[in-house]
């Protein structure tokens, strides 16, 4: 056990892993059903191959008419066939490059078992002067922190095990600070920002506000906590307050084992604007946290305010 997190945790429990028990994923291709990634193919396009009863890919291969309304489907075979063929060899990245920013949720279902949630905690907002204090991850079945002085330089080996991130507001601060500290470790990776999918269904404001708003709010006391605070909880560990890191890893657990289920709820909502029963995905079920922490450290902070 690692001696810094000795005021809150217990010896027959790692401080950087938390493991839950597995979530059970259906595969089904949504991807099929997409056609945005193809040349010359647009939103319009796309949905007027669905109306014309191009569903799928092999709706489109099989077709014996040479065009529908708005498509020459003889010109999108070579990008049909490549796609097959990238999905059956799992090329996440062929899809990430393809599809439009606001399309990328799309991903989810067919790559759900190699994703992982991230969100990192840093020593202010602006990468340069400000530092990475931790990354958490978890991928649906194992929480893990990665710290600075500890296990951070571990991170980069880590994160080539899974295909497709998803964070909360991560393209515009997890990823450029992931960028700037550590170099292009995430290259290669599909990336799915949630509050942007979100945004599109009317929800908007911080994480915390959207959980509150989607009913998927965190029944843990360290809801009342937020991001200036894990900088202060920084600052205390450097100091020698014995429940300090413990207290951040569990704030920063909350908020990362918060965005599988949020990531569900994007998914489905927006798959229901499709013309046609698309693929959905089963609810991701926040797990039940047991990290420790030093409660009235937590309190102090809040009466800080």
């Amino acid at each position: 056990m690692c001696p810094t997190y000795a005021a809150c945790e217990r010896a027959d429990r790692s401080p950087t892993a938390y493991h839950t028990p597995p979530i059970t994923w259906y595969n089904s291709p949504m991807l099929e059903h997409t056609f945005l990634h193809l040349p010359g193919v647009g939103r319009a396009t796309e949905r007027l191959l669905w109306e014309q009863g191009v569903l799928t890919w092999r709706d489109a291969l099989r077709s014996s008419h040479h065009s529908l309304k708005g498509c020459r489907l003889a010109d999108l075979r070579p990008g049909i066939e490549e796609s097959l063929a990238c999905l059956e060899a799992g090329d996440v990245s062929y899809f990430h490059r393809r599809l439009p920013a606001r399309e990328q949720w799309r991903l989810f279902r067919d790559f759900a078992d190699r994703a992982v949630c991230l969100d990192i905690e840093t020593t202010g907002l602006s990468y340069g002067p400000g530092l990475i204090t931790m990354i958490g991850l978890y991928d649906g079945r194992r929480y893990q922190a990665f710290v600075r002085g500890q296990n951070l330089h571990r991170f980069p080996e880590e994160i080539r095990r899974y295909a497709l991130v998803i964070t909360y507001n991560g393209q515009r601060f997890d990823l450029p600070f992931i960028q700037a500290e550590m170099g292009p470790v995430l290259e290669g990776l599909a990336h799915f920002d949630v509050m942007y999918a979100l945004r599109r269904l009317g929800y908007r404001g911080g994480l915390k506000v959207v959980e509150q708003e989607t009913g998927l709010a965190r029944p843990s006391d360290l809801a009342g906590l937020n991001g200036y605070d894990a900088v202060l909880l920084w600052r205390l560990y450097q100091r020698g307050h014995r429940g300090a890191l413990a207290t951040m890893v569990r704030y920063n657990a909350e908020d990362v084992v918060g965005l599988l289920p949020l990531a569900g709820l994007a998914y489905n909502q927006l798959s229901m604007d499709f013309p046609f029963d698309a693929p959905s995905v089963p609810m991701p079920r926040r797990p039940f946290l047991d990290l420790l922490y030093d409660r009235g450290l937590v309190e102090s902070l809040r009466r800080g305010r």
